[in-house]
């Protein structure tokens, strides 16, 4: 994103080995561990290779920990609109260790200020996302992140997130106010 220096700080995206995360997993299971949560900067684009050289993503890792006895619930934070595909949609509806809950940053809900920030999605494809959500697990509580006052942000860009936010009906939001972070592309805007 725009806005964002994370990339910059942490380097490239690295999903852990799926044979790791499904070892250590079951290990937490039998100390008594009832609760997972699996925690990434864009955590559903986990793509972890197996011993058998396959890729697995994140849903097929919900699936797979959901089988070991002893996990009661499952989480999963933070999740990118760009990176919610069907199979993980899905899981949400499918999997009941995976809690009715995710928190989904929508940012902006002007399509011209989330081309500014990089976001590569529309906010008809984010409202598209929560309804197919919702149409998987019905009670899931949606939560998202906000930016006011992003650069060149309009009354009218600043109406359509109002309006979007009424539209998809958050459980909470985290709104923040636009701050500039040097080297990236939006402090220079």
């Amino acid at each position: 994103c725009s806005f964002c220096v994370v990339p910059y700080t942490r380097g490239e995206e690295v999903s852990r080995p799926f044979d790791d995360v499904l070892t250590e997993i079951a290990d937490l299971a039998d100390q008594g561990v009832l609760e997972i949560t699996l925690l990434g900067q864009n955590v559903n684009a986990y793509h972890g290779e197996a011993a058998d050289g396959s890729t697995w993503s994140l849903a097929r890792l919900i699936h797979a920990l959901a089988e070991i006895d002893g996990v009661a619930r499952i989480r999963y934070t933070t999740s990118h609109p760009r990176d919610m595909d069907d199979d993980l949609i899905a899981a949400h509806g499918a999997v009941p260790q995976l809690m009715p809950y995710l928190q989904l940053p929508l940012q902006s809900g002007s399509d011209r200020i989330l081309k500014a920030m990089h976001r590569a999605y529309t906010a008809q494809k984010y409202f598209a996302l929560t309804e197919n959500l919702r149409a998987a697990r019905p009670n899931i509580a949606l939560t998202t992140d906000i930016i006011v006052g992003f650069p060149d942000e309009t009354d009218d860009d600043y109406a359509a997130t109002r309006a979007m936010v009424e539209r998809v009906g958050f459980e909470n939001a985290f709104i923040f106010r636009y701050s500039k972070r040097r080297e990236t592309p939006a402090a220079e805007m």
